[in-house]
């Protein structure tokens, strides 16, 4: 695993939007903030789901021939320390990976880069209400 950001960590860096989990609904996952994983280039970044908000440490390496991201994280669960870690890989741009808690619960989870949301939309992002 290589500590430095160099081209191999380009395609995980930014903000990526935590879309479906194994374990949880996404209600549950935004019950404080929207859920989110950030890869920045000084190989740290930050966590946030469920009332989870951590600090991450990554490593870029290989998982099956293809590019991952594994890291490490620490922070809070609620007011309690909390800490982790976790691994992905990014398949046709969709971050695909599992999330650690330590002594806890695993989960895999999917995330879209941020400003790139699957599914419908409408040109000003907002749902469309039914016509009456």
């Amino acid at each position: 695993m290589s500590r430095k950001s160099g081209p191999q960590a380009v395609p995980f860096l930014g903000s990526w939007r935590i879309i479906e989990t194994e374990m949880w609904d996404l209600e549950d996952l935004d019950v404080v903030e929207e859920a989110r994983i950030t890869f920045n280039r000084d190989a740290v970044g930050e966590l946030r789901l469920l009332a989870i908000g951590a600090s991450i440490d990554y490593r870029i390496g290989q998982r099956d021939g293809a590019a991952c991201v594994e890291f490490s994280w620490a922070g809070y669960d609620e007011s309690e320390p909390a800490s982790g870690r976790g691994w992905a890989r990014i398949d046709s741009g969709v971050m695909n990976g599992t999330l650690f808690i330590h002594q806890g619960d695993e989960s895999a989870f999917t995330a879209s880069r941020e400003g790139r949301r699957p599914g419908p939309s409408t040109s000003s992002g907002k749902p469309r209400r039914p016509r009456r």
